[in-house]
């Protein structure tokens, strides 16, 4: 009974109880009873057990992957939707192609921006002279923002910028009432696109989350680029236009009401700059409130893109109660920043304060809380924008009876944009900066934290680590400490604890796709051989036939693929090492390592391989029209028509799988009678003269370079040169026929080649692919000839080993 319960439990069937247990564990506060009775150290969220490690990287796993199947999905229905004209850009009669040209380029720009105003605000107090030769583009940067208020000015013009990006993106992306794509049923339509959902992800993972991950420790790389100096100074245009100073206004209000002068870095303004600056304050009053009048005659007019059946009053409601939700948000981040480093006992005074404090700044919250605070944000924007952006009617009127210039100025979401940016936004900030405590007493704040932090405990977005770590190795952004303290330069390999678990998720994700590739692969090819849809059948060869034929080359095929690494990777070994241990190892090395053998031997496995691997294909690829397993037809033409199932089986069984056990277990891998048939074969197909035009071209580069051809044998006999240079004749002249007699069929379209490709399209390409394996043969040959040269030898080996 012992054994049926520990095997019961071994089955994992109930496991589920361990994860639940170890979150409750957690979000209860549960304690083990050591804390109390015998004063042990609290335990925090971080794992303590193995198990619980365990956990939390399964969980981490599966937070990747669901996460990356979302955005997929989502980058899939919204580029489906906006190429089939069911997005707003089209409703605008904008071409798909442009929709789609300013929809990546928006992403990209936001993503910069959001990445550059932490980059900007992290240099602030370094000096700039530590970097200005190193990265000169950044130094530039810096120099424009830091200077006197700058850096508060771009703030405020970036964040109008960040708003307005937003809202364009989401005209782009954003679907049409009742758009329907790839066959989704109707539910997942109006998840993903109806809601907003599958635009709400991609914003936030690739054009928010990924750059403020890489911007955080890899600032003077991430802003070391001229399209970020462009940003500073549009995000100070934007400011010095005077559209968002009614901001100013509120600052000084606060000033005021607190006693507390503004802090400036510049000089007191000039009695011309001060009268510049009221002016714009006015004009910045007038325009939002103009903004809201025309904002607010179309919502209740239903002339903007909120979704349909929506009164009107829920509409207003929601308007205003989304942006207290995302000025609170907004507000809530800089008053957490601003008394992060107040003593404990003030902060305890304020008891709703202090309780904030203690979930936000606990263990690694402030960095999980920042990442769900960005989610809640661009959700509540991409509401805001719904409800904002402004949609004519053909046969309706301007709105207030502008001109139709001026309502295509509205219609792009600035005004919501003008709104949201100085309502939602910049006015929050600055209440909370003057009364960061007074502002963390709200009792919402705590909820909030709790929910910023549900939302990135979710993993909705923890596809932005992924995509952040792999950013960082292909652009080759380095932490700032490698430059500004000397340290060592990071490599591809991973890092940090996260790095890893990120690594092991991708690699589970190929490993299960890889598999179920294979599989289908073979289920797809397996029925069409026995349902007679292959070339076999056309020549007559009964699926049994073409069965057995087809995994007889497989394995064959294998045992070259690995016979030949053995067999190279053996030559320096004594044999007397292994003579006794592995006798038919030891009679196949005996073979093919005796004289030229071994060089002999690769030519006619060579042959033999292009051979095998030609009737491996005549055995299982599809007929024309050839459908199975009630496919629908995209995925016959992926997988049967284009061969791909058949590349894919080969590859794979024969050829990768025994490849990767010979590298390190040569001596087992051809201790069989076959491998040592099989070197007879490919040394019999050498001698027969087949290829001996190989030799010809060894001679003419011998001659070229002055190099003498390497031999372990005697010179020939005049007999033996005789029938070598005649072998060399054959050798042409059957090169030479079948070159014609390949060419005569590809003009007159008489190969397995597929419908529709033109002729010259079919000899480009023929010729075109034979150049690439050429190089990809050469290139492999190449790089094992120079590993033992001076000055590579240590780092080929270090490429060698991790291709490895």
């Amino acid at each position: 009974m012992i054994r049926l319960c520990l095997w019961f439990e071994g089955s994992g069937l109930c496991s589920a109880a361990w994860i639940i247990a170890r979150y409750q564990k957690v979000y209860i506060g549960l304690q083990p009873d050591e804390i109390y009775l015998n004063d042990a150290e609290r335990h925090s969220a971080a794992p303590h057990t193995s198990r619980d490690k365990d956990i939390v990287l399964t969980m981490n796993t599966i937070k990747y992957i669901y996460s990356i199947a979302l955005l997929t999905l989502s980058l899939a229905v919204v580029m489906t939707a906006m190429f089939t004209k069911q997005t707003s850009a089209a409703a605008m009669n904008i071409p798909p192609a442009a929709a789609f040209f300013i929809f990546w380029f928006l992403i990209f720009w936001l993503a910069m921006m959001e990445g550059g105003q932490g980059s900007l605000v992290g240099l602030h107090p370094i000096d700039k002279n530590r970097y200005a030769h190193s990265h000169k583009i950044t130094a530039k940067c810096t120099h424009v923002a830091h200077k006197g208020d700058n850096l508060e000015r771009f703030i405020i013009g970036r964040q109008f910028l960040v708003v307005l990006v937003v809202f364009v993106i989401n005209l782009m992306g954003s679907a049409a009432d009742g758009a329907s794509v790839l066959n989704l049923p109707e539910w997942a339509n109006e998840l993903f696109l109806a809601s907003g959902l599958a635009m709400i992800l991609i914003t936030i993972v690739l054009g928010q989350l990924t750059a403020q991950v890489n911007s955080a420790n890899c600032m003077l790389d991430f802003i070391n680029t001229y399209f970020m100096l462009f940003t500073v100074y549009v995000s100070l245009a934007i400011e010095m236009s005077g559209l968002l100073h009614s901001v100013y206004l509120v600052q000084l209000l606060f000033s005021k009401i607190t006693g507390e002068p503004v802090q400036s870095n510049e000089a007191p303004r000039s009695t011309l700059m001060s009268i510049l600056f009221w002016l714009r304050v006015l004009v910045s009053i007038a325009v939002l409130g103009f903004s809201f009048a025309v904002t607010l005659s179309a919502v209740v007019n239903k002339q903007t893109t909120m979704w349909e059946g929506v009164p009107v009053y829920v509409s207003i409601i929601l308007f205003f109660a989304l942006m207290c939700f995302v000025g609170i948000m907004e507000g809530m981040q800089i008053a957490l920043f601003a008394v992060v480093k107040t003593p404990e006992e003030d902060l305890v005074q304020h008891s709703r304060a202090y309780e904030s404090c203690q979930l936000a700044f606990a263990g690694s919250n402030l960095q999980s809380l920042l990442i769900g605070r960005q989610i809640c944000v661009t959700i509540c924007m991409f509401i805001i924008a719904r409800i904002t952006t402004l949609d004519i009617g053909e046969n309706d009127e301007n709105i207030f009876g502008v001109s139709d210039g001026m309502q295509v100025v509205f219609d792009t979401g600035l005004l919501g944009a003008v709104i949201t940016t100085i309502v939602a936004s910049l006015c929050w900030r600055i209440v909370a900066s003057s009364f960061p405590v007074s502002f963390l007493s709200n009792p919402l704040i705590y909820a909030m934290i709790r929910l910023c932090l549900w939302f990135e405990g979710s993993g909705l977005c923890s596809a932005a680590w992924v995509i952040a770590r792999y950013q960082k190795v292909y652009i080759g952004l380095q932490p700032d400490e490698i430059y500004l303290n000397d340290a060592e330069r990071h490599s591809a390999a991973p890092h940090t604890s996260r790095d890893k678990d990120i690594v092991l998720t991708m690699n589970t994700i190929k490993y299960i796709y890889s598999i179920a590739l294979l599989t289908l692969s073979l289920a797809v090819v397996m029925t069409a051989m026995f349902t007679k849809q292959t070339s076999a059948a056309a020549m007559n060869i009964p699926p049994a036939a073409a069965f057995f034929i087809f995994w007889f080359l497989i394995f064959w095929l294998a045992m070259m693929e690995g016979g030949q690494g053995s067999l190279v990777g053996l030559h320096p070994i004594d044999k007397n090492r292994y003579a006794h241990s592995h006798k038919i190892t030891a009679k196949c090395t005996h073979v093919a390592h005796k004289g030229d053998n071994l060089e002999r031997f690769i030519i006619g496995r060579q042959f033999l391989v292009v051979l095998v691997v030609f009737v491996i294909n005549l055995m299982g690829s599809a007929a024309d029209g050839a459908s199975v397993l009630n496919l629908p037809e995209w995925a016959n033409e992926l997988f049967l028509a284009s061969g791909l199932a058949m590349i894919l089986i080969t590859i794979v069984l024969g050829q990768l799988t025994a490849q990767v056990n010979s590298a390190n277990c040569m001596l087992d891998f051809i201790n069989t009678y076959f491998m040592l048939f099989t070197v007879y074969v490919s040394l019999a197909i050498e001698m027969s003269g087949l290829l001996h035009s190989v030799y010809l071209v060894q001679l003419l580069f011998s001659k070229i370079t002055g190099e003498p051809v390497q031999s372990n044998e005697a010179p020939r006999s005049t007999l033996m040169s005789i029938l070598f240079w005649l072998r060399v004749l054959v050798s042409i002249a059957v090169l030479g026929f079948s070159f014609a007699v390949t060419l005569s069929a590809v003009v007159n379209k008489q190969t397995t080649m597929w419908e529709g490709v033109p002729v010259y399209v079919s000899i480009i390409l023929f010729f075109a692919l034979m150049c690439f394996v050429g190089i990809m043969e050469g290139m492999q040959i190449a790089l094992f000839a120079v590993v033992n040269t001076p000055c590579r030898r240590e780092q080929s080996l270090r490429v060698l080993n991790r291709t490895a």
